[in-house]
């Protein structure tokens, strides 16, 4: 009878949210071939209830085996290192390779470093190296780009560095197309999710990712990362075109500012930071646009996401903005950052005297006009 009663608990308990998380048994079995018996494994990766862990093996004949428990597929680390501890606090290179773990057995196949080692067995990370084999030549041609760019900046050379810049355009749409090329492609692999994330949302525009969102599979949905892509899109959603926004942060004199108190104005709120360079360089073309449209029932509201009141005031000062400025010193986790999911700045979004989002992101030397195009 007792245990009909804990049978019964336990599925119970197994139909409330978050309670049972799946248990996907992995095995990362590898043979490093001219490796010594002085060397350790260390697995670090994602366990079944989603947190960060590490296991360790010890290599014994050229072989290890570590055994545990997952859930989905997620990305890992297998660093080989010395058992005994480094006296001589010289700095150690680190010896590893990224994989993505899933239930069933990996199988690690090396010499002496984990560094050269292949790492295959499993759907994921077959998806994986799918990937890396067409976007890894591409990234070293970029790391060559960039080479040259800091060569030629040094040296100040305006004709290289004008070359590379239309060296570099090709490069990158190829980069990104083949970006897009896997997302497409994959919509149901784990690896596609991480790159979604990684990749595509930094800055929503929500017309443009709802499609790359409604592709994706369920299981990667389902998955950590998934759900993080979720919050974040339902986020970024309230932060849309069409949506009424509001809140309520302290200016540079420590009094509260309603962003409302401003309705029946347009109001370009820009979101940036003392430390953000791209942020200050947007500066001189919305002192532009301030100056020229100020009398036309438009201001700027800047929502400051410094973490130090110092220099968040002193940037004001010398960038020379007359326009209302708020923060609560916080950094990104400002309470209206955290509710509109921004990660990234610069960002900024135009509202209407009715308080509604009617454009996002307007940036550049001609921003002037394209604020003025909104205006009526």
């Amino acid at each position: 009878m007792k245990f009909r009663i804990k049978g019964l608990l336990a599925i119970v308990l197994c139909t409330t949210a978050s309670f049972c998380m799946a248990q996907d048994k992995f095995t990362v079995a590898g043979t490093l071939s001219q490796t010594g018996n002085d060397k350790m494994i260390l697995l670090s990766y994602v366990n079944s209830a989603g947190k960060n862990a590490k296991d360790s093996a010890l290599v014994k004949d050229g072989k290890f085996v570590i055994n545990g428990t997952t859930a989905f597929g997620n990305r890992a680390y297998l660093e080989l290192r010395p058992i005994a501890k480094d006296t001589t606090k010289k700095r150690r290179a680190v010896d590893f390779k990224e994989f993505y773990l899933e239930k069933g057995t990996t199988t690690v196949t090396g010499t002496d470093q984990m560094a050269t080692a292949t790492v295959s067995g499993t759907k994921v990370q077959s998806e994986n190296l799918d990937y890396h084999a067409k976007m890894d030549p591409l990234q070293d041609q970029y790391k060559k780009i960039v080479d040259r760019y800091y060569k030629a900046k040094a040296a100040k050379d305006s004709v290289e560095l004008k070359q590379i810049s239309v060296d570099a355009k090709p490069l990158m749409a190829q980069m990104e197309s083949t970006l897009d090329d896997f997302i497409s492609g994959h919509p149901d692999s784990y690896v596609t999710g991480d790159l979604v994330l990684g990749n595509r949302m930094a800055v929503i525009d929500v017309v443009k990712f709802d499609p790359i969102y409604q592709k994706l599979g369920k299981n990667v949905l389902a998955s950590f990362t998934g759900k993080k892509i979720t919050e974040k899109y339902i986020k970024a959603k309230q932060f849309a075109i069409g949506k009424s926004i509001d809140f309520t942060l302290p200016d540079a004199k420590g009094n509260e500012f309603k962003l409302s108190s401003l309705k029946g104005k347009y109001v370009l709120v820009d979101f940036w930071a003392s430390w953000c360079v791209p942020c200050r360089a947007e500066n001189p073309f919305l002192l532009k646009a301030y100056s020229e449209l100020k009398d036309r029932n438009f201001q700027i509201v800047g929502v400051s996401l410094d973490d130090n009141k110092a220099n968040w005031l002193k940037a004001v000062e010398m960038d020379k903005l007359p326009w209302t400025q708020v923060s609560d010193v916080k950094g990104f986790q400002t309470e209206v950052a955290v509710r509109f999911g921004i990660t990234a700045i610069p960002q900024n979004v135009l509202i209407d005297p009715d308080g509604k989002v009617i454009a996002k992101d307007l940036r550049g030397e001609d921003v002037n006009k394209k604020i003025a195009a909104y205006l009526k």
